[in-house]
C-alpha cells in the first residue's frame, strides 16, 4: 500500500520564508518543511501500489480540459479558527479555477472507483500545524494583506507520502500537464 495525494507544487518556496520564520519561534506550532509546500487538490490516501498508474491516468483525464492557472499565494489564515487553530495556512487564488480543477479530479477519481477524502476543497498551502494551544492572532494580522508570490501552475503532481518518525517524506509518482 502507498499513501497518495494530488497537488500543485509551490515553485518559489522561499517566498513563504517570512511566515515560516514567524511560526518556527512559536510554542506548539510545527512549521511545514519547505520541500513539502503545496496546494492539495485531493487526498486519496492508501492505494495498492499496482494502482498508481491507474491513478495517474485518472488525474491525466481530469486535467485534460484545464488550462494553466496563474496562482497567487496571499494572506494568512487558520483552520478551524483563531481561538483553536490546528492548521496555519496561506491562501491560494483564484479559488474558483482551483476548485474547478479539484472537482474534475474528484469526479474522475470517483468514476474510476478510487476512495478519497471528499471534504470540500479549500484553496490553501499549509505552512504550520498546531500541536496544542497556540496564539496566532498577531501572525494572522501581520500577514492579512501579504502577497507572498505569483506563479503559473502548468502541471499537477500525483504524490506518494511515506510517514515516518520525523514527519512525512514526499515523492512524485507522476506529473500531469495542464493543457
Amino acid at each position: 500500500m502507498i499513501r497518495t495525494f494530488i497537488s500543485i507544487p509551490v515553485p518559489d518556496k522561499h517566498s513563504l520564508d517570512p511566515i515560516i520564520r514567524d511560526i518556527t519561534v512559536r510554542d506548539n506550532i510545527r512549521p511545514s518543511p519547505g520541500n513539502q509546500l503545496h496546494i492539495t487538490l485531493r487526498f486519496v490516501g492508501d492505494i495498492h501500489e499496482n494502482k498508481a498508474d491507474k491513478l495517474i491516468r485518472c488525474v491525466t483525464e481530469a486535467c485534460s480540459n484545464h488550462h494553466p492557472i496563474d496562482v497567487v499565494l496571499k494572506r494568512a489564515g487558520c483552520f478551524p479558527n483563531a481561538k483553536r487553530p490546528s492548521v496555519i495556512w496561506v491562501g491560494a487564488s483564484p479559488g474558483d479555477e482551483l476548485t474547478s480543477l479539484s472537482d474534475s479530479i474528484s469526479k474522475a477519481l470517483s468514476s474510476a472507483g478510487f476512495d478519497f477524502d471528499d471534504k470540500p476543497f479549500k484553496s490553501h498551502v499549509t505552512v504550520g500545524r498546531c500541536k496544542g494551544p497556540a496564539k496566532v492572532d498577531d501572525i494572522l494580522g501581520k500577514y492579512s494583506d501579504t502577497v507572498f508570490c505569483n506563479f503559473r501552475c502548468d502541471e499537477v503532481l500525483v504524490m506518494k507520502s511515506v510517514l515516518g518518525p520525523r514527519g512525512a517524506t514526499h515523492s512524485v509518482l507522476g506529473r500531469v500537464p495542464l493543457c
